[in-house]
């Protein structure tokens, strides 16, 4: 088992979900965590209610013969990360990593990445390998396994990299205009609109405080 330095030390890591949030807009992730802003909408407020339920439901749960935890506490100090495993069940020694989803599988890997670094959690505050978990998509109540391949691993690692370098910037991404962007909670902060043309928010700047001549 990898040795872990004290938990203090553990308390200022950011959370495994602000990995989610980098892969699915860096812009978005910093006005959460560095910035401060949070503003729910119907997306948002599903999905806490999601993570609730299952929360709290009794641990005791037994699943494929063997026993089940949920709401785990886990923390990587290689990747400076920490938070809350929706399920992790246990058929064995092998811990088994779900994560709880209110939509249909995304195009990008937001939510592996996420299940990865669980994994990761997993490894060195138990010490075993940890070879795949699965994404639980609560509309369709259907489980898709995710395989912990070298590649997925090197993304996980590296958008931990991504996620630290973010946490030290003073100013915001600059948006990067997407479809996505309308469902977005931040979206009437975040002005993607707006700001994705420069020209025209800068011109536009400058008019405002351009001072009459003499």
């Amino acid at each position: 088992m990898i040795p872990l330095p004290q938990v203090a030390d553990s308390e200022d890591f950011p959370p495994l979900s602000a990995l989610n949030d980098l892969l699915f807009c860096a812009r978005r992730c910093f006005l959460h965590r560095v910035e401060g802003l949070w503003v729910e909408n119907a997306h948002t407020l599903t999905g806490s209610r999601d993570h609730k339920r299952v929360h709290q439901t009794k641990d005791s749960d037994s699943a494929a013969g063997g026993r089940v935890a949920r709401g785990l506490r886990l923390v990587s100090h290689t990747l400076k990360v920490q938070g809350v495993a929706d399920l992790v069940e246990f058929p064995g020694d092998v811990p088994y990593p779900v994560e709880y989803k209110r939509g249909k599988r995304r195009k990008w890997d937001n939510d592996d990445v996420q299940l990865c670094a669980q994994a990761i959690c997993l490894e060195e505050m138990l010490g075993v390998v940890v070879p795949s978990g699965a994404i639980f998509h609560v509309k369709t109540k259907r489980r898709r396994e995710v395989a912990f391949t070298p590649k997925l691993r090197h993304l996980t690692r590296r958008s931990a990299d991504q996620l630290h370098l973010l946490l030290t910037l003073t100013v915001a991404p600059s948006p990067v205009l997407h479809k996505k962007c309308k469902e977005c909670s931040l979206h009437s902060v975040c002005l993607p609109e707006l700001l994705d043309r420069a020209e025209v928010y800068l011109r536009g700047a400058a008019s405002l405080f351009v001072l009459p001549s003499d």
